[in-house]
């Protein structure tokens, strides 16, 4: 059977069975105890959750980011923009349909190309864990298509004592990577600091062509605790990070990433009966971020590009919550308040040597603020039926202070919406019944999203409306879905099915008419459908078998044609061979072609162009941990050197001494090696 072959059949067998997520029993959490290499997602702890060690080894080898740390749970793709900084997609949705935080604080990017999406200031393995909320089935943070919550443990020492977790990462094309977490601290109180070093030159593709894609960046964080006691806490974060990236899509690498955030959380458990927890959290932080065609690569005169020249955004975010979590009898609540504020700002030189951007004032170009009001209720039926569900609501305003819109690098315009500000109250909620044995979960669950248009989609990059020069109208975006799940668990197989249907009013489309011009902001109605399946077969006490099948559809239904910006099929094969100390393993990714295309259409990560041709992609790992404390992976991604292309990655830009091909190709044979020391 050939992979063409292999892949309709997967799908056949998708759209009978998959309807359904993964949820995980205690014996498979002691199961997954033992350390291996991650290279077919994780076990989810709850329905529609997935749940992951942030620290543990992966194939392949993720960068130092968020979005491709991401991109190797079933389900997520990514947007591949060269070395770093690409905009992680899951299940066909990215930017603002994915709520992204950063221990609880929300974090914006600056750049109005998606330059530095929120995850580009994320280094993964400064956290303890990466949770996903699947589907709209949460109302305890902004609605979204899904929610990716990176989360730092919070805890009362047990005893006096210091714990260091740190890692090395050695790999192809100049990579170096160092991360340390260490603890220091008592029953009263810890101070906590992470910090992560990472840079790499430019890769090769499987061709051997390189691709502009070097990186340097480093990130920081402390947190300062006082644990008076068990039930309580009281924490203040500090965090920093820099570094400069190249890019392979665009005339302009990232030269300056800089990150400012502080964040006071508190915590007080066991009040009374009926009030088992009250926690609240405020935050602030400051992205300033710069661009430029001359820091990072040999400028080159050109017709649109003559002189040197430097664009400067930054973005003020602030915000906060208080939620209480209630307990009255067979019902549980979670209800509270959160806000937030941002304002973004831009200042640029098309004429860096004699009109540098550091004398220019800052512009503001726009402001949102957002207040909501959120509870949500779990009740349990029985031991093993429940019922979950939940009402969010959210006040938006936002502010168009553009006073021109540059449509061209000749042409600026009035801007039709310049001063004006509007403000929409939007719904949001959830109905979930789950039901749970000692062999099998299933839930079923329907969930409404009520998305408020983002600074990208109503401000950025001078798009028009469909009837105005500026889309500011643009309305907000409502999905409906429905995910279904069910799992089930035999003596030495875990079969997990998940699903979904979204209809999605109002989704907003991005057209680009002329390649001269901005893209043109609209609403269409749309559907989308598709889930995951996951089998795992421990077929001996040394032998593993795992796979992992993602299917991902969507429909224009306003223009009759597939909803732009959907990842292809893609399955997952691997096995692993435990032998005393050493674990050996393979993984065998099949990715299938693409043909469903609407050219020039997408979203603000980016548009479809051309379809791209199915491939497969072999590697191999190995572990080795000789004790509790040190643990040695190798592993060797793309074996047999494959060129390829993702099919959501951006188009790869001309720039000079690279080659063209298209889309921004993946790296070719990649060798690497990562050690893990923890005391």
């Amino acid at each position: 059977m050939n992979k063409h072959t292999a892949f309709r059949a997967s799908a056949l067998s998708l759209a009978l069975l998959s309807a359904f997520s993964y949820a995980d029993n205690t014996a498979q959490q002691q199961d997954n105890a033992v350390e291996t290499i991650v290279v077919n997602g994780e076990a989810l702890s709850l329905p529609n959750q997935v749940i992951t060690d942030a620290k543990q080894a992966r194939q392949p080898l993720p960068a130092h980011d968020g979005a491709d740390y991401l991109k190797t749970i079933p389900g997520f793709s990514m947007v591949r923009k060269g070395g770093a900084s690409g905009d992680p997609v899951f299940r066909g949705m990215a930017a603002s349909r994915l709520t992204i935080l950063n221990d609880g604080n929300l974090l914006f990017g600056g750049c109005s190309s998606r330059m530095d999406p929120p995850t580009a200031y994320l280094s993964p393995q400064s956290f303890d864990q990466i949770r996903v909320i699947k589907g709209p089935q949460s109302v305890l943070h902004l609605p979204a298509n899904a929610t990716v919550l990176f989360e730092r443990n919070s805890y009362q020492l047990s005893e006096s004592g210091f714990k260091t977790d740190t890692s090395l990462t050695l790999a192809s094309a100049g990579r170096q990577e160092l991360n340390t977490d260490l603890t220091l601290g008592n029953q009263r109180g810890f101070v906590r600091v992470n910090a992560a070093k990472a840079k790499a030159d430019n890769y090769q593709d499987g061709d051997g062509n390189e691709v502009n894609s070097h990186y340097d960046r480093w990130s920081a964080n402390a947190e300062l605790a006082w644990t008076a006691d068990a039930d309580s806490l009281l924490m203040l974060s500090l965090g920093s990070s820099d570094g400069e990236a190249a890019y392979a899509d665009r005339s302009m690498d990232g030269s300056l990433f800089d990150r400012r955030q502080v964040s006071l959380k508190g915590r007080k458990d066991n009040l009374a009966d009926w009030l088992p927890r009250l926690e609240g959290q405020l935050y602030f932080n400051h992205v300033d971020h710069v661009m430029d065609n001359y820091s990072l690569r040999d400028f080159i005169p050109s017709m649109m590009m003559p002189t040197p020249a430097a664009m400067n955004p930054d973005r003020y975010n602030r915000g906060g919550r208080i939620q209480a979590d209630l307990a009255l009898g067979k019902l549980q609540a979670k209800v509270g308040v959160d806000a937030s504020q941002n304002t973004h700002r831009n200042r640029m030189s098309m004429n860096q040597p004699m009109m540098p951007f550091e004398d220019m004032p800052y512009l503001e170009d726009g402001r949102f603020e957002q207040w909501g009001l959120f509870s949500e209720l779990s009740y349990a039926y029985s031991d093993s039926l429940s019922l979950h569900g939940g009402v969010r609501v959210d006040d938006w305003q936002a502010e168009d202070s553009r006073k021109s819109l540059r449509k061209s690098m000749m042409m600026t315009i009035p801007n039709p919406s310049f001063g004006q500000k509007r403000s929409e109250t939007l719904t949001s909620g959830f109905v979930r019944l789950e039901q749970q044995s000692d062999h099998q979960t299933w839930y079923a669950g329907i969930g409404r999203a009520a998305r408020f248009p983002d600074y990208w989609e109503l401000l950025g990059n001078n798009r028009g409306g469909e009837d105005s020069a500026s889309a500011f109208a643009t309305d907000a975006e409502i999905t409906h879905q429905l995910d279904i799940g069910w799992i089930r668990h035999w003596q030495n197989v875990r079969l997990s099915l998940s699903g979904y249907y979204a209809d999605i009013s109002d989704f907003i489309l991005l057209d680009k008419h002329n390649p001269m011009l901005p893209e043109t902001v609209r609403n269409i109605d749309a559907h989308t459908f598709g889930g995951e399946a996951s089998l795992t077969w421990q077929a001996t006490t040394q032998w593993r078998v795992e796979s992992s099948l993602t299917v991902s559809r969507g429909s224009n239904d306003s223009d009759d044609l597939p909803l732009a910006q959907q990842p292809p099929v893609e399955l997952r094969l691997s096995t692993a061979y435990q032998w005393q100390d050493w674990q050996f393993g393979a993984l065998w990714r099949l990715v299938q072609s693409q043909d469903k295309v609407a050219q020039n259409q997408g979203t603000i990560v980016g548009l479809d162009t051309l379809p791209t041709a199915g491939f497969g992609i072999l590697s191999a790992n190995a572990m080795w941990s000789p004790d509790n404390q040190w643990q040695i992976s190798l592993g060797i991604d793309n074996l047999l050197d494959r060129q390829y292309q993702e099919y959501l990655s951006k188009s790869a830009a001309d720039i000079p001494g690279y080659i063209v091909s298209g889309r921004v190709n993946e790296p070719g044979r990649t060798l690497w090696a990562k050690v893990d020391y923890r005391f």
